[in-house]
């Protein structure tokens, strides 16, 4: 088995993480690029671009870890997430955090839980849960589902210790070679404000990428 190397180039007409948009409701362009080793060493770097009326680069997300699979359909893994974004405009201060996860894929079921010890904020520790489920119904389709529940350990002027937000999604995706187009519907509760904006519960957003 050979190191692999892959990448892809995406549009979508909004970029939700967790239930709420990182671009403010606008369309965004996104690039990925991942390194996989033979030993179970993995790599991961993502970066971020809004197109507005004040359009930029917003940052980049970075992930390295390591999996092991177990038995004949598991597979087990963990990591260190870093994420660095900025505000859609000059006037927004953005975020940066880190996280630590451990999680297992089963067949096509996957989850994960993240542990953030800074998440947007100094001190403010939070514990991430999400489950993920996709099935392939026809050939060169596929449909997942998301689960994701984001709860405070720490009190902050923001958020009060034990105080927990959710999210969903539901996603399609068609494959056209190497190329694919999506859409999802997606929403997170029970507040609408995050970061101190406003954001829509539930969402329809639609794209598409191409890797190489």
């Amino acid at each position: 088995m050979e190191a692999q190397v892959a990448g892809s180039l995406g549009f979508d007409s909004d970029y939700r993480l967790r239930g709420y948009s990182l671009t403010e409701g606008h369309p965004a362009f996104s690039a990925q690029v991942s390194y996989d080793d033979p030993s179970g060493f993995y790599l991961g770097l993502s970066g971020l671009a809004v197109v507005s009326d004040d359009s930029r680069f917003l940052g980049v997300v970075g992930n390295a870890g390591y999996a092991r699979r177990v038995g004949k359909h598991a597979t087990i893994d963990a990591g260190l997430l870093r994420s660095q974004i900025r505000g859609t405009s000059t006037k927004d201060k953005g975020f940066e955090y880190t996280e630590v996860y451990a999680g297992a894929y089963v067949g096509p079921v996957t989850a994960r839980l993240y542990y953030s010890p800074d998440y947007r904020a100094s001190r403010q520790s939070t514990l991430y849960g999400e489950l993920e489920a996709h099935v392939d119904p026809v050939p060169k389709w596929r449909l997942s589902g998301h689960l994701g529940l984001l709860t405070y350990l720490s009190s902050t002027p923001y958020y009060p210790a034990g105080e927990t937000h959710r999210d969903w999604r539901i996603s399609a995706v068609r494959q056209l070679g190497k190329f694919e187009l999506h859409a999802a519907l997606s929403g997170g509760g029970p507040n609408t404000y995050y970061g101190s904006r406003l954001h829509r519960r539930t969402v329809l957003t639609l794209g598409g990428s191409a890797s190489f």
